[in-house]
C-alpha cells in the first residue's frame, strides 16, 4: 500500500520548522440573545389570601389591587438583551505580499536567469564583433 503524508501533516512539520511564518490573532465573537418579555395576569379572591405576594425581579413591573372582595394581581417583564462576547486566540498563516508573477519566477530561478542573461550578452557581444 503506498501512502502519502497528508496536507495537514506537512503544513505541521513545516510550521514546527519554521515558527516565524504563524502569526497568533484573535478573533472575537460576539452572541446576541433576545430574552422576550413575560406576563401574568391572575386573580386571587380576598378570603383566600393569607401570606403576602412578592416578586422582586430586574425589570420586573407588579402591580397588586384589591377591588371588593378580589386581589389583582398583575406582573410585566421588559424585554432583555443579552450580549455574550468571547475571544479566541488562532494561529494563522502570514503569507506575503502580492507579488507579480515574474518576480515569483525570478526569485526562484535567480540562477537561471542569471545565466541566461549571461549567455545573451556574450552571443550579442559576439555578434557585434563579426
Amino acid at each position: 500500500m503506498i501512502t502519502s503524508c497528508s496536507p495537514e501533516r506537512r503544513l505541521h512539520r513545516l510550521l514546527a520548522l519554521h515558527p516565524e511564518l504563524v502569526q497568533n490573532d484573535t478573533i472575537r465573537i460576539q452572541d446576541t440573545t433576545i430574552l422576550p418579555g413575560v406576563k401574568i395576569d391572575t386573580l386571587v379572591l380576598f378570603s383566600q389570601l393569607k401570606d403576602t405576594v412578592t416578586i422582586t425581579k430586574e425589570k420586573l413591573q407588579v402591580k397588586l389591587y384589591a377591588v371588593n372582595d378580589t386581589v389583582y394581581f398583575w406582573a410585566e417583564q421588559e424585554s432583555d438583551t443579552v450580549v455574550i462576547t468571547k475571544e479566541i486566540a488562532v494561529e494563522r498563516v502570514v503569507r506575503e505580499g502580492s507579488r507579480s508573477k515574474y518576480v515569483r519566477i525570478l526569485k526562484k530561478n535567480w540562477i537561471k536567469v542569471f545565466c541566461l542573461l549571461g549567455g545573451l550578452m556574450i552571443i550579442s557581444w559576439f555578434f557585434k564583433k563579426f
